[in-house]
């Protein structure tokens, strides 16, 4: 399993069109489970989750991207379960993915 260091690919002062260029770099992976890592990044918007995410969800389906991306360092893990799983206004309790 790979791991990704989002900061090696958009560094840390990032805008929602790096979520285009990390959302490629992680679809050329994705034929096998990867982890993206987000040390050192504080705060990833929910918007950014949205572009980064939404073609993959679509192109391969929400099972399989929930099941080949795991994430570590995340601190807004809960947004990224909200876009993931398609359920951006429900609370936090009726969020049953299995990310890290």
């Amino acid at each position: 399993m790979e791991a990704i260091r989002v900061t090696d690919i958009i560094g840390t002062n990032f805008g929602l069109e790096d979520a285009i260029l990390l959302r490629d770099y992680v679809e050329k992976d994705l034929d096998d489970e990867l982890i993206l890592d987000f040390t050192g990044i504080y705060r990833i918007p929910t918007t950014f989750l949205c572009c980064m995410l939404t073609d993959l969800i679509n192109k391969n389906g929400r099972d399989y991207v929930a099941s080949h991306i795991h994430i570590r360092n995340l601190s807004n893990i809960a947004d990224y379960r909200r876009v993931l799983l398609g359920t951006a206004f429900m609370d936090d309790s009726s969020l049953t993915s299995k990310v890290n």
